[in-house]
């Protein structure tokens, strides 16, 4: 079992994983990057059992919060999906599918943990079937004694003694709840719930108890499908609410705090979509949909001068409609499947101050955007064993509340949103081949090339301050290959490698490649699985250069680790025993994303687990 939800992603083909500081890592640092759209969370659609996740106000989706011995499978959608899920799928979609209640005797999983760092945790989770209704629920608690996420050319020494470079620690706690209903066949009924806690505490010497970040997240969804002859109706509906809370330092001296950053975050989605067979090879998908986020952060100053000394916020509301169809022709050896989606956006109530910097509150005047987005597919079976493909898709991206409206100061640096920004818009192309000439042998690749206008970035306007702009053009080619064979039963070896090269093409730094996004990732990987035996699993992972700086500069990356894990099951006369060892970066190499931190070296987890 992976150590959490996102290194389940770290070996798959078209996903690259930005875990900059390891189990510590929470939204900010821990994040997936689809078809070199850069490490912001708001160009990739995260989804749960197909209910959108991510937050309105900077679309960051807390992927610690969900235990991976609850997730039954993950469903990928590389490249731009705006023509059916809208806004957020510029670079992709992942879709986590949940495990559901089917054990009618009940089953029972407890499991703990422990770890290099002082890393420990324990779950406990029960699912049960009892007739039409369906229980399950889960709740996992832990944390770690961290290290010093510091690099050593990033220590402040004050009087001679660093002053930002304590450990960093972390405690989480997080759980989820499923109820399902099935009266019939045709029918199904699911209501799921979660609750997620993270905070990251320390770092300076002098204020051991510093809080770096704090967030809690409560939310809720239901799902409703209904089967008919030919056709299937899905209706949905979700809220969410999330509050988070960081603290500044006395850059000076370390030894206070001058300020806390508050912030409450609402989200309420819905929508409804309606797919039949139309004959003639038609099969005809259409669907609503409808969201509302609103975000609201308050900057206080620890009382040193009057209540606060900032705030920003804003709302922001959603409406969208889909069609699409998925034609088959020549006896279903050739598939093409056309789509488009009309979206349209409200921005209002939008506002800011930063007394501390001389600007009171100001109210931004609200915007419109609409967008049509259109996507065309087609696939053709050429041979029983081998598939050629190729897409047209374009993407559409509104600007976050808190790119549009953020406002804050961070140590020395402070950090402002544009409200006068425009939408990021993208057009992609891609063709790929399938392979499958023995039954297990697989191999596939794919090259795209996209092209996206109006991008978002931070930019560097005057010492230690940054602004939000639109940056200009972006240029990406990249390709992604898979190779996986399996073989004598029980082993299996795959390699996977993917290159992405996006490129300013126009503005100040033409030519010059976008931040924060591997050039290059390669895995390989070799597992033995026999249940009766043991599993055994050892994969090198290989990230490239990272550029860190828009003058392309300063790189980082180029780093090489090798992950091990060992599991034995017992089965028991009425349970089952399951013991693992794992190792993450075998031999301890430093690996280094960005500038203001590193990862953990060599880690070791010892896990048990009952089930009965």
């Amino acid at each position: 079992m992976a150590p959490t939800t996102i290194d389940i992603l770290k070996n798959v083909p078209g996903v690259q994983v930005y875990n900059a500081r390891g189990p510590l890592s929470s939204s900010t640092y821990n994040r997936v990057i689809m078809r070199g759209q850069g490490s912001n969370p708001a160009r990739n659609l995260v989804m749960v059992n197909g209910v959108p996740q991510v937050e309105g106000a900077s679309s960051d989706f807390e992927w610690s919060l969900i235990n991976p011995r609850d997730i039954e499978r993950i469903e990928i959608v590389r490249g731009p999906g705006s023509a059916l899920y809208g806004s957020q799928a510029m670079g992709g979609v992942i879709n986590i599918i949940t495990r559901r209640p089917t054990e009618e005797k009940g089953k029972t999983t407890l499991e703990a943990k422990y770890g290099s760092m002082d890393t420990a945790s324990a779950s406990a989770s029960y699912s049960r079937k009892e007739g039409d209704w369906g229980f399950f629920g889960s709740a996992t608690g832990g944390g770690t004694g961290g290290y010093s996420v510091i690099p050593g050319d990033q220590k402040k020494l004050v009087a001679g003694r660093s002053v930002n470079s304590r450990n960093l620690r972390s405690r989480n706690d997080f759980g989820r709840g499923m109820v399902t209903y099935d009266p019939d066949p045709t029918s199904s009924l699911t209501m799921s719930f979660m609750h997620g806690h993270f905070a990251n505490r320390g770092t300076y010497d002098y204020m051991p108890d510093f809080l770096l970040f704090d967030m809690q997240r409560e939310a809720g969804d239901i799902r409703y499908v209904k089967k008919f002859k030919g056709a299937e109706l899905t209706a949905w509906g979700s809220t969410a609410y999330q509050a988070s809370n960081y603290e500044n330092a006395n850059t000076t001296t370390y030894k206070s705090i001058t300020g806390t950053a508050p912030a409450i975050q609402r989200d309420f989605q819905g929508g409804a979509s309606l797919g039949y067979d139309a004959g003639l090879g038609n099969y005809l998908t259409m669907g609503l949909d409808a969201k509302h986020a609103t975000y609201d952060r308050r900057y206080d100053n620890g009382g040193t001068v009057g209540d606060a000394y900032g705030s920003t916020g804003g709302d922001s509301t959603v409406y969208g409609a889909f069609l699409q169809d998925e034609l088959k022709l020549f006896d279903g050896k050739l598939i093409v499947t056309p789509g488009m989606r009309y979206e349209y956006t409200s921005l209002y109530d939008g506002y800011y101050e930063l007394r501390s910097a001389g600007i009171a509150r100001r109210d931004v005047d609200g915007d419109i955007l609409r967008a049509l987005t259109s996507r065309i597919g087609a696939r053709y079976n050429a041979l029983s064993w081998l598939s050629l493909r190729s897409a047209y898709g374009e993407a559409f991206r509104a600007p976050t509340l808190s790119e549009l409206y953020g406002l804050s100061k961070i140590g020395l640096s402070s950090y402002y949103g544009n409200s006068a920004l425009k939408p990021e818009r993208l057009k992609s192309i891609e063709g790929g081949v399938d392979i499958t000439p023995l039954d297990n042998l697989r191999f596939s690749a794919t090259v795209y090339k996209n092209h996206a206008t109006d991008y978002i970035d931070n930019v560097l306007v005057a010492a230690n301050t940054y602004n939000k702009m639109n940056i200009g053009t972006v240029d990406t080619g990249g390709i992604e290959t898979e190779l996986d064979y399996t073989f004598l039963e029980f082993w299996r070896s795959f390699i996977n490698y993917q290159r992405s090269d996006p490129k300013l093409m126009t503005g100040k730094y033409i030519g010059q490649r976008v931040t924060g996004t591997p050039l290059s990732t390669t895995s390989i990987g070799l597992a033995f699985n026999d249940p009766k035996l043991f599993s055994l699993s050892v994969v090198d992972r290989r990230v490239g250069k990272i550029w860190s700086n828009s003058q392309n500069t300063v790189a980082y990356g180029n780093y090489d680790v090798v992950d091990v894990k060992l599991s034995k099951a017992f089965q028991l006369t009425d349970s089952k025993l399951e013991l693992s060892l794992e190792v993450s970066n075998l031999f301890d190499v430093q690996v280094r994303e960005t500038s203001s931190t590193i990862a953990p070296g060599s880690t070791i987890t010892a896990g048990a687990a009952w089930t009965f």
